[in-house]
Formats: C-alpha cells, structure tokens, sequence
C-alpha cells in the first residue's frame, strides 16, 4: 500500500514537471519541417503565391507548454518569400491578412521584408483583408500595390497604443511597497508600481507621437491616391468596415480571393508566361494536407510564450500597432 502510494505520488510528480518544469529547464527545438507547395486551383504553368498573414504579428519565437519553440509569424512569412523568389513560375503573390497589428518592431520589420521582396523580385503584390487587417496589419498591406477587402472586413486603425498599468494604490492596501532603486528619476519610467509624473507622460507621449509619425508616413507613401491631408482625419485609430474603407480610399475593392487572383493579373508588373489564363493558386506549408483549401491555410504565429507565462501573468509593457478593444 505504501509503495501505491510512492508510485502514485511520483507520477504526479512527473505530470507536474512535465506540465511546468520542462518549460524552463529545456528549449527543446521544434522539428525542422521543410514548406511543402500546395495548389488550391488552377491548372495553368504559372502561379500566383498566397501568403497568409494571420494573428499577433510579431518576431517572437512561441514555444508550447513543453518548451519546444518554432519560428516566429516574421521567420515564416520571410521564409515562404524566399523560396517563391527562387521559383520563376511565380508571377505574382496574394497576402492574405487576417491580424489586428501587433508590435512596432514586428509590424515594421515585416512592411520592409515584403518591400525588399518586392524590389528584388519586380513581382505585383495584392494585399487581401479578411477578418481583421487594423494596425499593424493594414501597415504592412502598405507594402503592396493593391488592396482587396472581404466585404465583412474590419481595418483602419491607424496609430500607435502604450499599454500601461498602475497596481499602486492597490498594493499599498495589501501592505505592499516598492521598494526599487533606480539610478535615475525617469529610470522606472511606465512602473506599475509607482505614480506616473506629467514629464514621463510626456516622454512617452513623446515616443508614441514619434512612431505614430512612422505609421503615418508609411501610410502616405502606400496609398497614393490619397494626400496626406486627406489621410491626416482617417488616420485617428478608428476602424473601418471594407465599406466605409473603400469609400475613403483605404482599400480599392471589395471582393474575395478570386477578385484579389484577379486583381494581380490585372497589375502591369504581372508577366504571364503561359497560354492558360488560369494560373495555379498556391501557398506553401510545413501541414501535408489531402484537401486544401484556402480556409484552412494558417501561418501559425506566436501564441503563447509557454504555460509558465500565461499561469504568471507576466505584463510587459510594449508600443503597438494594435487594435485591441
């Protein structure tokens, strides 16, 4: 009876340190899995590339609750423009964008990856919003030329968010004190811990206006049919319905994936080769399917950074380009 009990004991031992415990004491790689092409329609030589642009967009590696750690939603998505720049039969790509932004630096990085494909290859790209496409997300359709917009798209959201919290109070009633040391007196700047003075909130009113004159100037240089005074009073945070987008000059169509296939053949950039005026559709992807279809296309972003800190609720305090009601 007593060694039942040992055994029983030390299985939920090693159930507890599997769950936790391996999450931190290992960085178990994920499996190297190489993309896969999958066509979705088509019987044309040519190809049009759908890279799909889904969820938090950023360049962090997600790892699941045993710690093994894939590539980030950057790390994908650069990966897929490699090998279709190495392909000659692709005349043109589709991102399909299904994200409400993500972080300054992630959304930054991925814009100037598309751009640099772009020049490289000379290939038209269409952006194709779907779900969501705010923030981050409608800034990185600003490095295509075209932008096509399911009719129950949401987008806009143009500008920049600091999200903050202040425990302070609350803590002090529990008998709770900071008690940092800081070498300066802006060091803590942002503490959830400690009072925000009127100059912090300027200096990071001040780097939140810095940025948001980033967006902003990405935003004028991707739609050219709009001047900047004319983006200046969309360009609030608001969102839009592909409707209102559409009307105000944030989008040129509304339509689905077969209007946005269409729409790249219709770009001057887009150099057919083939008699077939029916180009295959394809996407790449590390998932062997049977039946695929667009649907079920996901570039697998990062979720979570592990069990451990979803149970800690660990905040960090990062600028967005994110719409998060």
């Amino acid at each position: 009876m007593q060694k039942l009990g040992f055994i029983n004991s030390s299985v939920l031992i090693f159930c507890i340190w599997s769950l936790f415990g391996c999450c931190t004491l290992f960085n178990i790689p994920a499996p190297n899995r190489n993309l896969q092409e999958v066509t979705l329609q088509g019987t044309g030589n040519d190809k049009i590339l759908v890279v799909p642009i889904d969820g938090i967009i950023s360049d962090e590696v997600p790892s699941n609750i045993w710690g093994m750690k894939g590539d980030s939603m950057i790390a994908k998505t650069v990966s897929m423009l490699k090998k279709a720049s190495q392909d000659s039969k692709i005349k043109g790509v589709i991102l399909k964008i299904d994200s409400p932004g993500g972080t300054v630096t992630g959304s930054d990085q991925l814009y100037k990856e598309v751009l640099g494909f772009k020049k490289q290859t000379g290939l038209p790209i269409v952006s194709l919003f779907v779900k969501i496409a705010a923030s981050g997300g409608y800034y990185v359709a600003m490095a295509s030329d075209y932008i096509v917009a399911e009719p129950t798209n949401i987008t806009g959201s143009i500008g920049v968010v600091m999200q903050n919290l202040n425990a302070k109070e609350g803590l002090e009633k529990i008998g709770v004190k900071d008690q940092s040391i800081v070498s300066g007196k802006n060091k803590a700047i942002g503490s959830a811990f400690r009072e925000m003075t009127p100059e912090q909130q300027q200096i990071l009113q001040s780097v939140v206006t810095d940025l948001y004159s980033r967006f902003f100037e990405v935003v004028t240089k991707g739609r050219k049919n709009l001047t900047a005074d004319q983006i200046r009073p969309l360009a609030d945070g608001r969102i839009y319905t592909a409707k209102q987008a559409e009307k105000n000059g944030l989008v040129d169509k509304i339509g689905y994936l077969e209007d946005a296939v269409t729409s790249v053949m219709q770009r001057p950039e887009y150099k057919k080769t083939d008699g077939n005026s029916d180009p295959q559709v394809i996407v790449y992807t590390t998932v062997k399917r049977d039946d695929a279809n667009i649907y079920q296309i996901k570039n697998e972003g990062p979720v979570s950074n592990g069990m451990l800190d979803t149970l800690s609720g660990r905040f960090e305090r990062k600028f967005m380009y994110l719409w998060m009601p």
